[in-house]
């Protein structure tokens, strides 16, 4: 706790804010009285003041925070899930010299907080589509990163504390067949640290975990403490899950689990992203576009016309060129497709080594989509344009 909970704190959290959040830890409520709100479990009693105002409300409210305080969840974590939606909450632990006295240096406190999102974002993308690399990512796993919510530190190391909701599309319970999207995105940020500060991770033969991708690996490496002589940990406190009346056994007990990382938990992160990155540069993709280049040689100029055209795909949430070579037959057709403006579909190993322009190393087939009447070039770049 970063330090004591005063009285004007407790005031301040709102009876329903705390009402829910025991409904939460699965105590019913009772008829109560006009004056306070009864709560029980099991041999368990809780009496909360209906007012705010009332003079008991504070010392009623800091009991609560009191019964579930322990070693794993302190008296400001209690806080933050009374006012916050159902959250797992995670602790990435930085011990260096420096962070002893609660310190850190401001530009690795930057990078480590941009790579803590990036880490929640990516394995939040990969528990949806489990792709290797990405260029964008789905509205579910945005939703589940952009509402976590950042804690404070507490002494003895630097700690940055996210609380992370279980269920941050807010899906209604008889429509979750298993758990909730958030609960599997914390899982999979959990199982993806727990690979690589194992030696499994050293070994390229084994497989990788389905939702580590080379954006994951990438923030991991870039959490790495300044100093040698650092270490770190991630812990999680998993949430109970909702609701009381579909909770197993196991639901009900907090669970906790952390993960020691040290200097080789780094160095896998970043040879995995390399692999991954390499292994993406000579990818097999099925992508879609417009012809927009077409190297038309005077039949004189050479015995060797290249046939040359590009591609302007869409890839992610930005425009690539895709150039490659055809042999006569294929670059005739090429032309009349470019000429009617249709939308190709394009099926090849592509080269991304230059950027953004890539290459085909292997064409496998191209052909345009159906169903299409013509002029379609135009018509989509002015919906890209529009947005």
């Amino acid at each position: 706790m970063i330090g004591p909970i005063t009285d004007t704190l407790l005031r301040s959290l709102q009876p329903n804010s705390v009402a829910a959040f025991l409904r939460r830890r699965g105590y019913e409520e009772n008829s109560g009285t006009a004056n306070a709100r009864v709560f029980r479990s099991e041999d368990t009693m809780i009496v909360i003041p209906r007012s705010q105002e009332a003079r008991d409300y504070a010392k009623c409210v800091g009991g609560v925070i009191d019964i579930f305080s322990a070693d794993d969840l302190t008296p400001d974590d209690v806080v933050g899930l009374i006012v916050l939606p159902d959250s797992d909450i995670f602790r990435y632990r930085v011990e260096t010299p420096e962070s002893v006295w609660g310190r850190l240096r401001l530009g690795y406190t930057q990078q480590a907080m941009h790579a803590l999102y990036d880490v929640l974002l990516y394995s939040a993308a990969g528990r949806m589509t489990q792709r290797r690399s990405y260029t964008n990512v789905g509205d579910q796993a945005k939703a589940f990163a952009n509402n976590c919510q950042f804690g404070q530190t507490e002494y003895g190391s630097f700690v940055l504390k996210v609380f992370c909701p279980t269920n941050p599309s807010n899906q209604a319970w008889d429509t979750i067949f298993d758990e909730p999207f958030g609960r599997g995105a914390s899982r999979a940020v959990v199982e993806n640290f727990e690979f690589l500060a194992s030696e499994d991770a050293g070994d390229p033969e084994n497989p990788l975990p389905p939702t580590l991708n080379a954006q994951v690996a990438s923030a991991v490496k870039r959490l790495k403490p300044e100093t040698d002589f650092g270490s770190g940990s991630l812990a999680v406190r998993f949430s109970p899950l909702l609701p009381p009346e579909r909770r197993s056994e196991e639901m009900t007990t907090p669970r906790m689990q952390e993960v020691l990382l040290d200097n080789f938990t780094y160095s896998r992160a970043q040879s995995i992203h390399d692999r991954l990155k390499k292994a993406d540069e000579f990818e097999r993709e099925l992508l879609t576009g417009f012809v927009v280049n077409l190297h038309k040689d005077r039949p004189t100029i050479t015995d060797d016309p290249k046939h040359e055209i590009a591609l302007e795909i869409k890839h992610g949430g930005s425009w690539r060129k895709v150039v490659m070579r055809l042999t006569p037959p294929m670059y005739r057709e090429a032309v009349k497709w470019h000429d009617a403006g249709l939308r190709l579909q394009l099926d090849a190993k592509i080269d991304k080594r230059g950027g953004r322009q890539w290459t085909v190393a292997e064409l496998y087939e191209m052909q345009p989509m159906r169903g299409q009447t013509g002029q379609l070039f135009e018509e989509s770049h002015g919906e890209a344009d529009a947005d």
